[in-house]
């Protein structure tokens, strides 16, 4: 099984040695890439340090070999030239294409801009700047790999009309299968990724059945996050997850 995966970077800490460390390491484990997520407050206590999803993607540019993209972009806190200038300077410093990965925001980026004072848009103007976004990255960088993420079915229908491909981030594994099957009645050539959060404080066998059962319903590329999120987790816990039958040529372990 040729999958690819990719790991999310670990912007809920302050330190760009975490960053950097992960890039090796999971270049090192032969992984597609790296994302950044894009929050404005502390993963537990607002107040806990955040790196800014942007700014940490242009200096993961500058030493990442393989793949860096962005999982997701809120198109709500930037204008969708804004947001096509940030995936055209990707695309111009980035070593391997990069992946623009956008969305519409959920309840806790609510709750994020709310505390900083940021109005969030109505949920029918969000959905439309999702789509001018897409157009504006199109226009400015075309041919770059656009992945929509959200679980509403507005979000799906631009992703199928608009996007390359779709993510789905936690939700049950019938769940993620019935939203695969309605995806590709409408685009077959849509690829669909399922991201999530893995706990280590499970055992190996546990998590890897939580990849193989969103495999199994129809995942075509897998975005894992591990806890607690520390370059020294990554490196202990993917080999074990991925050196497996199961999961051949999915990581070079």
């Amino acid at each position: 099984m040729n999958l690819p995966v990719w790991t999310v970077l670990p912007l809920f800490q302050s330190s760009p040695r975490e960053l950097t460390g992960m890039v090796r390491e999971s270049e090192s484990l032969g992984l597609t890439g790296v994302v950044a997520t894009d929050h404005l407050a502390g993963w537990r206590r607002p107040t806990s340090p955040v790196l800014e999803a942007t700014a940490a993607l242009g200096m993961v540019a500058a030493v990442a070999e393989r793949r860096v993209g962005s999982l997701v972009l809120q198109t709500a806190l930037r204008s969708p030239s804004y947001t096509a200038g940030v995936a055209a300077t990707l695309a111009a410093v980035c070593r391997a294409p990069p992946l623009i990965g956008l969305g519409v925001g959920d309840s806790r980026s609510r709750t994020e801009s709310s505390r900083l004072g940021i109005a969030q848009p109505a949920f029918p103007e969000r959905i439309k700047l999702l789509r001018e976004t897409i157009a504006e990255v199109r226009a400015r960088t075309p041919g770059v790999e656009i992945w929509v993420g959200g679980w509403s079915r507005e979000v799906r229908e631009v992703a199928a009309e608009l996007a390359d491909g779709w993510n789905a981030w936690g939700g049950e594994p019938a769940a993620f299968e019935a939203a695969v099957d309605q995806m590709k009645k409408v685009n077959p050539a849509v690829s669909v990724s399922w991201g999530g959060l893995l706990d280590t404080t499970r055992s190996v066998d546990c998590l890897r059945g939580t990849l193989l059962r969103r495999v199994e319903a129809g995942a075509q590329a897998l975005v894992m996050a591990l806890t607690p999120p520390r370059v020294a987790t990554f490196g202990r816990w993917v080999p074990a997850i991925f050196c497996h039958s199961a999961f051949q040529n999915a990581a070079d372990c």
